[in-house]
């Protein structure tokens, strides 16, 4: 589990390649499980965990679909296991980062007007999510063998899709 936890965090810095994940489909249950847990604990200061469970949940099945698309465009299917486990390893660990400073939520929004109010952590989620964004996009060129800016937009453009997917389904997040 240690050399796991090691492989995923050498993603996140970038110090290892999507091709050295282990293609196996009960570490790539154990990951996604993984990444709904800590995505739902990161939403739950707003969503609640429940709502949060139900959110991340949504998010990681529609995810897959999408790069399981992306992957059979481009002949790539079979590395569908490996790609998303990385994926789901790599955001895990950077989820887990974020998870003390969404304790300070309620400091973030100004009682006075209700707007969001720039501070430390959130200028830090703020880093930590592009950091997320770049992993997520490397592993993606590397699966799709394209380049970073294209796999940078295909990040964003499944997000997107996959919010927008989630907001008609069950319902915009609270506000």
């Amino acid at each position: 589990m240690i050399n796991y936890l090691r492989l995923f965090i050498e993603l996140c810095l970038f110090r290892q390649q999507a091709e050295n994940i282990p293609r196996s489909e009960s570490l790539l249950l154990v990951t996604g499980l993984v990444a709904v847990l800590s995505a739902a604990a990161n939403a739950a200061p707003e969503e609640g965990f429940i709502r949060g469970l139900l959110l991340s949940g949504c998010q990681i099945i529609l995810f897959s679909g999408m790069i399981w698309l992306a992957l059979n465009f481009k002949g790539k299917s079979e590395r569908w296991v490996q790609t998303l486990t990385g994926i789901f390893g790599a955001t895990t660990v950077l989820q887990l980062l974020t998870l003390p400073l969404f304790g300070w939520q309620e400091s973030l929004v100004s009682p006075d007007t209700g707007q969001l109010v720039v501070t430390l952590p959130l200028i830090i989620v703020a880093a930590i999510a592009i950091w997320s964004l770049t992993v997520m996009a490397s592993i993606l060129r590397q699966a799709l063998e394209i380049r970073i800016g294209g796999a940078i937009l295909l990040v964003i453009l499944c997000q997107a899709t996959v919010l927008f997917i989630i907001s008609m389904l069950i319902g915009s997040p609270s506000p």
